[in-house]
Formats: C-alpha cells, sequence, structure tokens
C-alpha cells in the first residue's frame, strides 16, 4: 500500500491548524498492517501495544438483509441495545456487524497530545487520520459544511493526491472486512481487546465484550 502510495503525487494537506477536534469527536480505528508499525514505532509487540492502547470498536450500519456473512437480524441484538439503536434512529431490520480495532479515547484519542496539540505517533498515524477531514466513505461530500468546524475543510478541497489515497483507504477497509467475514475475526488479528465499544452514527451507545461480539458473528448471515 506505501508502495501504490508513493505513486500517486507529491501534493500533500499541509494546512491542518492542530485544533484537536477530529481527536476529540471521532473513534479511530486501524488496519492490521496500520498496527503492527504502529506498534514497531513504540517498540512493543503487536500484543503489547493491542492491550496498552486499543479497544474493540464495532460499528452497526443499517443493512437490507441478512444475506451476507457479517449480518445481523434485530432480533439477536439485546434489546436494551435495540431500544437506543432506534431513539438513534436506527430503521432497519438487520444490522451489519462492522468489527475493528480502535484506539482508547477518554476527551481526546489516547495519542493526542495536550501540550502541543499534535500526535504522539504522528510519523505512523492510520491513513484515514492523515487524510481528514477527506476521509469520507461516501463520494460528492460537502466537507465545509460536514466538517465546519474544520478549517482545513472549509479552506480547500481534496487534491488529486487525497482524492487518491482515498480511494485507497476505501479499497483497505473493504479488503478487511472481505478478510474478517472469509476468515474470521480472530484469524485477520494476531491479538484482539477483551472488550470495547458499540457505536452509531459517530457515536458510543453502549459496551461490548470479545466475547459477545464473537457470539454475534456467529450468528452473523444465519437468518436469511
Amino acid at each position: 500500500m506505501n508502495a501504490e502510495l508513493s505513486q500517486v503525487g507529491t501534493e500533500k494537506i499541509t494546512a491542518c491548524q492542530k485544533c484537536g477536534e477530529c481527536c476529540k469527536r471521532y473513534a479511530i480505528s486501524v488496519l492490521p498492517h496500520e498496527l503492527e508499525r504502529q506498534a514497531k514505532f513504540f517498540k512493543l509487540t503487536p500484543g503489547q501495544f493491542t492491550s496498552i492502547y486499543t479497544r474493540l470498536m464495532v460499528q452497526l450500519v443499517p443493512f437490507t438483509s441478512g444475506n451476507h456473512p457479517l449480518a445481523l437480524h434485530s432480533s439477536m441484538i439485546p434489546q436494551e441495545l435495540w431500544k437506543k439503536l432506534q431513539a438513534a434512529g436506527f430503521d432497519k431490520e438487520y444490522v451489519m456487524v462492522l468489527p475493528m480495532i480502535g484506539f482508547k479515547k477518554q476527551e481526546y484519542c489516547v495519542f493526542f497530545n495536550p501540550e502541543t496539540f499534535g500526535c504522539n505517533m504522528h510519523a505512523v498515524k492510520p491513513l484515514q487520520c492523515s487524510l481528514f477531514p477527506f476521509a469520507s466513505a461516501q463520494d460528492n461530500v460537502d466537507y465545509s459544511k460536514a466538517y465546519d468546524f474544520c478549517e482545513l475543510a472549509t479552506i480547500t478541497s481534496p487534491t488529486k493526491y487525497t482524492t487518491a489515497q482515498q480511494q485507497l483507504q476505501r479499497s483497505a477497509m473493504k479488503k478487511y472486512f472481505d478478510e474478517v467475514a472469509e476468515k474470521g475475526l480472530n484469524n485477520v488479528w494476531h491479538v484482539l481487546p477483551q472488550e470495547g465499544d458499540v457505536v452509531f452514527n459517530n457515536k458510543k451507545i453502549a459496551e461490548i465484550t470479545l466475547a459477545q461480539l464473537n457470539e454475534w458473528l456467529t450468528w452473523a448471515g444465519e437468518g436469511k
């Protein structure tokens, strides 16, 4: 992936004002190859890095049917959680369960440095962070409205370089979820956090354990 990126172009995002809002507002996920690189940066094993800095992050997305290995019927969701999802605007009968690993977060991402308003792992941060605010999974986004708190989004638009990286990020995410669906979560990651958060529309709505997540993934795809 890095080789592909090096051939895309020479333009780079340079106008970040280091306000820290993106590190505060969003939960950051990481792909397996990114985590391995980050662990080396901190001179840790992937297992040590995972234990110290990460949590499960389970995105729930409305889906049209159960005809997918990661799709779960709403009846399989605990009633209390299902009520929270409905209150938050979830309006489908099926749920796409997208299991990821994310960085721990209190007010800010665990790697945010409040003294410098910078990132303590800037050199190896996830591509989605490097792309922000141009990291949307959708096309034709009005970034100035979607991220009106970000000065970069209000003064410029994605360059050819950032657009090409955006496509690479989307491809990498699709490949990751395809591998999870085919091989199973535990075969994609060397080590997994034991607990984490359930997220809908970028907001935490519940907590979940690895055992509960594995139970969901066992049921997923059965309710067609």
